[in-house]
């Protein structure tokens, strides 16, 4: 039986091994096609790399979720100038444009544990709703460099990117914030300290690293 190296570019859900599973760090940027890195190694050296490994081969791709496919299909066209074949995209779950593109493209399609209604106009996840969760919230690009924000306000716009209607934008802001208040609260007792932004996995944009998460957070929330 042959065995098919997998690639994911989520390794929240897929453990890489190294061996059987790669990871590919990327993440697009906002508003845009790009799409970087959140590790010092770029995407194209990470290409590069995976291109040495599998020249000559084929290999699926894994991701959490497919709903355009723009980043997908921006890979598939990397990984080809390495002579990389991909063949198939595993992924939870799939909107039904994702679905028909892949399948009619690849040798083995898409296979999804669950496709999205025609009629869906978004997908949301949690952590995206969260202040300061490891892979949450979307890449924003500024003059400054790179910072991710969370699907609400004062860092994300909640209607853009998560659907939310905009007479409801501030009532779901304030509501994240109480939430990730929570989280934190509750994280800081279990540490027995007070958490620093600058310890969180990413940037966020428009804050403070030296600040403690709880206080900033409060601070917004009287703002909204």
């Amino acid at each position: 039986m042959e065995i098919i190296p997998i690639v994911t570019l989520d390794k929240i859900y897929i453990s890489p091994d190294e061996e059987n599973i790669f990871f590919l760090d990327s993440t697009r940027v906002n508003g845009t096609n790009k799409i970087i890195s959140r590790r010092k190694e770029t995407i194209d050296e990470q290409i590069k790399r995976l291109g040495k490994i599998f020249k000559g081969k084929e290999i699926i791709l894994a991701d959490d979720v497919v709903f355009s496919g723009t980043v997908l299909k921006t890979i598939i066209k990397m990984l080809e100038q390495y002579n990389v074949k991909v063949v198939g995209i595993i992924t939870s779950i799939t909107s039904n444009e994702g679905y028909e593109y892949f399948n009619k493209k690849l040798k083995y399609g898409l296979k999804a544990n669950y496709i999205m209604d025609k009629d869906v106009i978004d997908q949301v996840c949690e952590r995206d709703f969260y202040f300061g969760i490891a892979g949450s919230g979307i890449m924003i690009e500024t003059t400054n460099g790179y910072f991710k924000a969370p699907y609400f306000y004062p860092y994300g716009n909640p209607n853009e990117r998560a659907s939310i209607p905009k007479e409801f934008e501030k009532e779901y802001s304030r509501g994240c914030l109480e939430r990730s208040i929570l989280l934190w609260e509750d994280i800081d007792k279990k540490r027995g300290k007070s958490t620093i932004i600058k310890e969180l996995p990413e940037e966020i944009i428009n804050t403070d690293e030296n600040k403690e998460i709880v206080k900033t957070l409060k601070k917004e929330i009287r703002r909204i």
